[in-house]
């Protein structure tokens, strides 16, 4: 075996396992509270699991841990990203949302000021014809 492939196993191989584990014990919970699971819900858990893993090796790196705590730190990150992915599109949308109504409220404002510009410049030009016809 290679020196790259021998070192990328010994550096990763405790977080794939802890991958592993955690995408098994998060289906045995959903069968255990009674929910269907359907191929697009593995699907989808599937499509998440890099994004997992890189939140798992950063965990592992932050903790300094390895071996069966590294495994046991990325089965949990497993079990609960999809609690994470929740919360960081609820932030998401939340900011989302925030910069809309400042947007919004400030093309509000700015047509009020347009508006109340235009019926200034009617009533000066009423004012002024006014004064040239006496």
């Amino acid at each position: 075996m290679s020196p790259w492939i021998e070192a990328a196993f010994a550096k990763y191989a405790w977080i794939w396992i802890g991958l592993t584990f955690g995408l098994a014990a998060k289906y045995a919970l959903l069968i255990k509270k009674g929910v269907r699971v359907r191929p697009s819900l593995l699907m989808a858990d599937i499509l998440l699991l890099p994004m997992v893993g890189l939140i798992a090796y950063w965990l592992v790196t932050q903790f300094g841990v390895s071996g069966e705590a590294a495994a046991l730190v990325s089965a949990g990150a497993t079990i609960g990203a999809e609690r994470v992915v929740k919360l960081y599109t609820e932030r998401f949308m939340r900011q989302v949302e925030a910069i809309t109504l400042r947007d919004l409220s400030r093309e509000v404002t700015e047509s009020k000021g347009e508006l109340r510009n235009a019926v200034q410049t009617e009533l000066s030009a009423k004012r002024l014809a006014g004064q040239s016809d006496d």
